[in-house]
């Protein structure tokens, strides 16, 4: 199998994240510890990433190794993030309730 094709999907998702943090590639570089030429190679599945560079774009990005390497979700684990996001957002709005609840019963 071709290597820049095994990574397409890795250095699809490592721009993706980039741009959406408003990033430029020097700024992705210097948090490595890199030149911009060898970031811009991992970006362009010129160079395989490797598990040190890995871990810390997941920790500069706030996501999963798995999301970076373009691993698909099990659907049973979908459905588990995806309940725990609606209870996360359910649990909100009854601190909200309960605010209000209490704020008008103060006054």
């Amino acid at each position: 199998m071709n290597r820049q094709k095994d990574c397409s999907g890795i250095a699809t998702r490592l721009k993706l994240l980039r741009v959406e943090a408003g990033l430029t590639q020097a700024d992705i570089a210097a948090k490595l510890g890199i030149s911009q030429q060898m970031y811009s190679k991992l970006e362009n599945t010129d160079t395989p990433l490797d598990s040190g560079r890995l871990k810390m774009l997941c920790e500069l990005y706030g996501v999963s190794a798995d999301y970076i390497l373009d691993i698909p979700t099990p659907p049973q684990k979908q459905e588990i993030q995806q309940t725990a996001f609606v209870d996360s957002q359910i649990d909100d709005i009854v601190e909200k309730v309960l605010s209000r609840i209490n704020k008008t019963s103060d006054h």
